[in-house]
């Protein structure tokens, strides 16, 4: 129910009579002031009567009874429009009228509800290529290559969640303190309120590395907060939350198409690069596992940087089965 501003109320019932051309000449005067006093009164006005043309098209199951009033309503509009004599006898049924609209009204503004707002739960697989989605509330997510994320196809109810079942994603959450960013990924919770970073799910561990912002990670009673270059790695066999440095930007490989190595172990980039590529290098020899890295590799495939770490350090790459070997 809404109020112009001589206080004279505008209710479902005023608007209804108003639709079906029963309103006084006062009435009428007075909505249609109402109407050009706020541009919110229009638009709720055409949002009721989109409500009350719906109904009259709407095909529903004859066993509800709302729907059965509904079926009754348009017989009787129909004989209202058809009848120019019977005024008194139009009046004395005017409240049994409105009454079935009103219920025709809540059945089908139900229905129109459901249809055009409805909320579905999404499920994205990707298999062997990278994807980037945007989410409802402006969010972007990039998910790595065997990853499953499933999330609402619209935000509803002040709530913002998602879950991670399996493989990594980069979040850039949109700005809203309102409404926290959830993300459910294995045992482990993640709380933000506008910010970028990374998920990864592998073997039960939970990796969180944050690139802006901060983060709050959370598995049953025990929490912290990550800030810009920082990380935790949640193991599924215990509860204990710490947190530390990140010590490279590799995990950014399936968004940048980069592989950066600053000062990277070996043991390091053979790890990422089996990740990566879907390999199996192998390092035979113990001496070359720290051996530092200090390169950029872009776009290359795998067998142009096995050629760059064989020249650069004078090792042997070796071919057996399906292993790579170092040596």
């Amino acid at each position: 129910m809404v109020l112009n501003e001589w206080n004279m109320e505008i209710s479902d019932d005023l608007l209804i009579s108003y639709l079906l051309k029963e309103a006084s000449d006062d009435q009428v005067r007075d909505i249609e002031s109402w109407l050009l006093r706020d541009p919110a009164n229009e638009l709720r006005f055409k949002q009721f009567k989109q409500v009350w043309d719906a109904s009259t098209i709407l095909d529903l199951d004859e066993q509800a009874d709302a729907e059965i009033s509904l079926d009754r309503l348009k017989m009787k509009i129909q004989e209202h429009r058809g009848r120019r004599s019977g005024v008194v006898h139009l009046k004395r049924r005017s409240h049994w009228l409105k009454a079935v609209a009103a219920v025709a009204l809540i059945s089908v503004g139900a229905w129109f509800y459901a249809v055009h707002y409805r909320v579905k739960d999404l499920r994205t697989v990707t298999n062997q290529v990278v994807k980037t989605d945007t989410l409802s509330d402006g969010s972007v997510v990039t998910l790595n290559k065997n990853s499953v994320f499933e999330y609402p196809s619209k935000f509803v109810d002040g709530r913002r969640q998602v879950v991670l079942r399996e493989g990594e994603a980069f979040f850039d959450v949109a700005h809203d303190e309102g409404k926290p960013f959830l993300i459910e990924s294995g045992r482990v919770s993640i709380r933000v309120v506008g910010t970028s970073f990374n998920v990864k799910l592998r073997n039960g561990s939970v990796e969180v590395i944050v690139e802006s912002g901060k983060v709050e990670v959370r598995k049953e009673d025990e929490n912290v907060v990550l800030e810009r270059g920082e990380r935790t790695v949640v193991y599924d066999h215990t509860s204990k939350l710490e947190k530390e440095n990140n010590p490279d930007m590799l995990y950014n490989y399936y968004r940048t198409k980069e592989f950066v190595a600053d000062d990277t172990p070996l043991w390091r980039m053979v790890q990422v690069l089996n990740e990566a590529y879907g390999s199996r290098i192998v390092i035979k020899n113990s001496a070359i596992k720290e051996l530092l890295l200090n390169t950029t590799f872009k776009n290359e495939s795998l067998e142009e940087v096995l050629q760059v770490i064989s020249r650069t350090f004078n090792i042997t790459v070796e071919k057996r089965a399906d292993q790579i070997i170092l040596k």
